[in-house]
């Protein structure tokens, strides 16, 4: 009986995981993100990852505000503001592409849009990435470009890396294969606790 009780739960089980949308996992782009201080002539830099629920994404267009649901950002050789701050530390994020169709599975720096390549800060015409923080965590100030200190500092950063590092489930599924291995893995020790 417990043998058949195992087959039904994994049954049951495959069944769920296969019952979450397709779509909801394939959704979820997971991008290496990295700015220099070098274009503004200073030593700063910072390295990060952000999450990006693809499927809300205007492409072309412009999205405000994207659906983020993971981000880190570490500043690093910045008169003020170095530190690692995450999701918690910002309000939202935008992305527009200037009538670009940008291809998400290569690097997007230097895409063409319909006027300056996409990650050009001096005139707005190559699109746009940015965040918007709270308090003192470091703040999108201008295209493309964020300011460590809540943009108090004058060490301005540029964008120079947002490329893909795989396709990155979205946390639910997660969630459920689980809390399914978890009961699973309950049920076996029981019935194992009752042959001891």
């Amino acid at each position: 009986m417990m043998k058949l009780r195992l087959c039904l739960f994994g049954m049951f089980l495959f069944a769920a995981l296969i019952l979450v949308p397709a779509a909801s996992a394939d959704d979820y782009q997971t991008f290496n993100l990295a700015w220099s201080g070098a274009y503004y002539s200073n030593s700063a830099s910072a390295t990060g990852q952000i999450t990006i629920d693809m499927s809300a994404l205007n492409n072309p267009g412009y999205t405000e505000p994207l659906t983020v649901s993971a981000f880190t950002v570490t500043v690093t050789g910045a008169d003020f503001g170095n530190g690692s701050y995450s999701l918690a530390d910002y309000s939202y994020f935008f992305l527009g592409t200037n009538g670009g169709t940008l291809d998400f599975s290569q690097e997007v720096i230097g895409q063409s849009t319909s006027g300056d390549p996409w990650g050009t800060p001096s005139s707005g015409n190559g699109g746009d990435f940015n965040i918007a923080s709270l308090d003192s965590a470091p703040l999108g100030t201008w295209y493309f470009t964020i300011t460590p200190a809540g943009g108090d500092s004058g060490d301005h950063m540029l964008l120079t890396d947002f490329s893909p590092i795989s396709d990155t489930p979205e946390p639910g599924s997660f969630i459920l294969l689980g809390s399914g291995l978890a009961a699973l893995a309950g049920m076996v020790r029981r019935k194992i606790g009752q042959r001891a």
